[in-house]
């Protein structure tokens, strides 16, 4: 067999996919911190394959390249019963299953974070970034969101680096106590000693460590170093690597000088945010909090984890499978075998494609999220349908195999009724 593409499907399966990639950001945007990751993932690849699997049916109805006229005119409408339950049900089960699994701890025992120390930049320059100080509002919105089981200390950094709470437990006397003090430092000034503030965070690390505890850090900065921290970066970054401490940086306004504060996060196992506005710093902290151990199929895996070889497998292998499932469903939908096998082979290709775009990316520039989910999704879409098999059999007697009985059948009836009309019979 040869394949038999219809480029009106690789078109529309691709807007599709761009159509689904969209209704997947606003999920993932609106419910991935109140959803079970399992339901949402399993409605992200749902919809993906319900839109792609609707998008490739209407190519073959608007043009029956694949399937042909006969198909279009007596068996579409068996398609459409076809297409929820081929795609959106299969997948989405597929999807909250595959995702459940990304989530056990195969290896080693969970290392849970359960102590904050967090770096407040007060340095001249937050005068015009945060002139109301809303960034002491985000601390005390971390600290709201902590339990009494958690941990924080809090330093600021200007020109130096001091201590505002020491390392404590997150009671309602603590969080008022780290509120007071804060307001001593409304006033900013001086340069930004990013390298005393790291030093002087991981002292306090090791003062106040306890058994069974873990620690992670969370600093926020307007802009770059001014201390050259560069030149003794590695010396600054080596007790982090070594504890497999991460740290989380927080990038506070619309410029562009945030090289320092990516270099921290990616040397450390944590991740960089970017807040352009002022008024969404509130929120950032907590949301730093609740990524600190998240491991989502499509999104960047946190924590201990992070550059895991083994769910890095994991999550190309996951994803592959469920591109497999949305091509295979494509061929269900379309009820032709021919398809089937192209179609596979497709999605082998196109989820280990999709896999390694998320896996890469999420490992080197993680703030790209977005980006990568995107050409993920894509590539789903779009790169099983240049796979298409031509619908006739080695003999080209151009019978056209259904995964429906009925059609099958009644595909065979057509074939022997044309079969005797078109025979000569002589009778002596």
């Amino acid at each position: 067999m040869k394949l038999k593409i219809n480029w009106l499907m690789v078109l529309m399966s691709a807007i599709g996919g761009a159509v689904a990639f969209v209704i997947g950001e606003i999920l993932m945007d609106s419910f991935k911190y109140t959803m079970p990751h399992s339901l949402l993932i399993g409605l992200y690849f749902g919809i993906l394959s319900l839109l792609v699997g609707l998008m490739c049916l209407l190519a073959e109805v608007i043009h029956p390249r694949i399937n042909g006229q006969e198909w279009r005119r007596d068996y579409v409408s068996l398609s459409f019963k076809f297409l929820i339950p081929c795609t959106l049900v299969v997948t989405f089960a597929a999807g909250t299953l595959f995702q459940f699994l990304y989530e056990l701890s195969f290896k080693q025992s969970n290392k849970i974070i359960n102590d904050v120390v967090v770096l407040i930049d007060t340095s001249g320059s937050m005068s015009k970034t945060d002139p109301n100080n809303e960034r002491f509002d985000a601390v005390n919105n971390l600290l709201n969101s902590m339990n009494s089981g958690n941990r924080a200390a809090v330093y600021k950094f200007d020109d130096h680096a001091a201590k505002v709470k020491e390392m404590s437990y997150v009671t309602k006397a603590v969080k008022e106590d780290i509120i007071n003090k804060l307001q001593e430092y409304r006033n900013p000034y001086g340069n930004t000693n990013m390298g005393e503030a790291l030093n002087m965070a991981y002292d306090e690390i090791t003062r106040s460590k306890e058994s069974g505890r873990n620690p992670m850090v969370i600093m926020l900065s307007d802009g770059g170093d001014n201390y050259n921290l560069d030149n003794k970066f590695d010396k600054t970054m080596k007790p982090y690597n070594d504890n497999e401490i991460p740290v989380y940086t927080v990038g506070m306004s619309s410029g562009d000088n945030f090289y320092m504060l990516k270099k921290i996060a990616k040397a450390s196992g944590g991740d960089y945010y970017n807040v352009k506005d002022v008024k969404d710093i509130k929120n950032t902290f907590v949301k730093i909090y609740r990524d600190r151990q998240e491991r989502i199929l499509n999104d960047k895996r946190n924590g201990i984890r992070e550059g895991s070889i083994f769910y890095g497998f994991l999550r190309v292998f996951f994803i592959t499978l469920i591109a497999v499932l949305i091509s295979s469903a494509v061929s269900f939908v379309l009820d032709n075998k021919y398809l089937l096998k192209g179609f596979i082979i497709g999605g082998i290709v196109a989820g280990i494609i999709a896999g390694l775009i998320l896996e890469i990316g999420f490992n080197n520039v993680s703030w790209h999220g977005t980006m990568y989910r995107f050409f993920a999704d894509l590539v789903i879409a779009v790169l099983f349908t240049l796979f298409a098999r031509e619908a006739y059999d080695e003999k080209g007697s151009g019978e056209r195999k259904s995964f429906s009985k009925k059609r099958s059948g009644e595909v065979n009836l057509h074939s022997f009724g044309k079969d005797n009309k078109n025979s000569r019979h002589s009778f002596s």
